[in-house]
């Protein structure tokens, strides 16, 4: 997937030199509309405030390369897990950097959160990361998790984490700035008398058009980078259905009557920068039932219909197959040039048969339903452990968690009274 990793650098490189021109524009406007005037032709703060955004946009590049996955995992309240501890996890994790040919082991995070979600951060053995929720965890089997962190793996693989750190912060940072130019031009028209003319509507329509374009341009691309996770998650998993599947379940969410309130309120599902990067965007969700034309537009992700159709159609598990199916599909063109798709000469990889399908439907139905729960709590717990819980186990098998911030020296057990003394 040379070529792919080739493209997305390539690609990265040209939004960071027009979000450049973005900022040198805005950084000029700002200074411009803050302290000069049209009139007495005085345009120091026009210099000054381009000097300042190319100041800004090197230090936010030093912070993306040094500090960017901690900001996102920090943003998502993630807590780092071990293979001691989540051992399913950690050995899918492992087997897809070992099947994608990564070179590293990503680190594991987990979020406590029940809703089902995951995304990637970093590029490097250094900064590199994966993050599932507990929701996740407990709603999906080995062989859908696998395609799950497949295609996160994938986003590492091919760079497109590189992109989306650096696109999400500048973006936040455009955002700030248009909104900043915004609230200085209605000062500058209430304190000055000329009201600073046409320079200063040239500063407003810039702030008002220029997050509008980069979000269209990041959003177009990231759209396009999802199926190619996609692709690339069939072939390193060889099982286009646990993806698809994954998808299924992740998308119809809905944790009883509160869903809609709960996702709003969740931190990961809930924060527009967080949700760009997730395996599917449910604030997206919202806004494609209300407004077909404009969620298209603007949408970071693309349909969970499209890409499961894709995912189910497909005859053997490797790219070219998946290129073919995302033209029926989706639309008569090619996700993937004919000419890359040549030069990777490569045979049809044959669908592979997880152990999964060799059980029954009650078999199976079983199964999920003894695994969730253990799941489930498995997940918590190791989410408690690596936020420094402290486990008690009383001796009527109950099984005592204390946060950090408890205080006392003793505790009760709710079930059988006995009290334990906090060491």
């Amino acid at each position: 997937m040379w070529f792919i990793i080739e493209s997305n650098k390539r690609k990265t490189a040209i939004f960071i030199f027009i979000i450049t021109i973005f900022l040198l524009f805005f950084g000029a406007a700002l200074g411009f509309s803050f302290s000069t005037d049209l009139y007495e032709k005085t345009y120091y703060g026009t210099a000054i405030g381009a000097a300042i955004s190319v100041v800004c946009l090197i230090g936010i590049l030093i912070y993306i390369n040094t500090n960017s996955s901690k900001f996102f995992l920090n943003q998502a309240d993630a807590v780092r897990v071990d293979q001691y501890s989540m051992p399913v996890l950690y050995n899918i994790v492992e087997e897809m950097s070992i099947s994608s040919a990564l070179g590293f082991i990503p680190k594991i995070y987990l979020i406590d959160s029940p809703v089902p979600n995951a995304f990637a951060v970093g590029v490097n053995e250094k900064n590199a990361a994966v993050a599932v929720t507990t929701g996740l965890l407990s709603i999906l089997n080995r062989d859908e998790l696998q395609g799950v962190i497949a295609h996160e793996i994938s986003h590492i693989k091919n760079k497109d984490t590189l992109y989306l750190m650096y696109a999400g912060i500048i973006l936040g940072v455009v955002v700030a700035v248009s909104d900043a130019i915004i609230r200085g031009f209605f000062r500058s028209s209430r304190s000055s008398k000329k009201g600073g003319g046409p320079a200063l509507l040239i500063a407003l329509i810039l702030a008002l058009i220029s997050p509008l374009i980069v979000r269209i341009l990041y959003f177009t691309i990231s759209r396009k980078r999802e199926f190619l996770a996609d692709a690339c998650a069939c072939q390193f998993t060889r099982y286009p259905t646990g993806l698809a599947s994954a998808l299924y379940k992740i998308s119809h969410y809905e944790p009883s009557l509160e869903s809609n309130a709960f996702i709003k309120g969740e931190k990961l599902s809930s924060n527009k920068l967080l949700s760009v990067m997730c395996i599917h965007n449910f604030l997206q969700a919202d806004k494609i039932r209300k407004r077909e034309f404009f969620s298209k537009l603007f949408a970071t992700h693309p349909s969970v219909d499209d890409r499961i159709k894709i995912l189910k159609s497909m005859g053997a598990a490797d790219v070219e197959e998946y290129a073919k199916q995302f033209s029926i599909v989706v639309a008569n063109k090619n996700i993937i040039p004919k000419d890359k798709l040549k030069k990777m000469n490569v045979d049809p990889l044959a669908i592979a048969i997880p152990a999964a399908m060799a059980m029954s439907v009650e078999e199976e139905q079983n199964n999920v339903l003894k695994t969730r729960k253990t799941s489930q709590r498995e997940a918590k717990d190791a989410y408690k452990k690596a936020k420094n819980y402290k486990i008690i186990k009383c001796d009527c098998e109950t099984v005592i968690k204390l946060p950090p911030e408890y205080k006392r020296s003793t505790v009760i057990c709710p079930h059988c009274r006995q009290v334990h003394e906090i060491k």
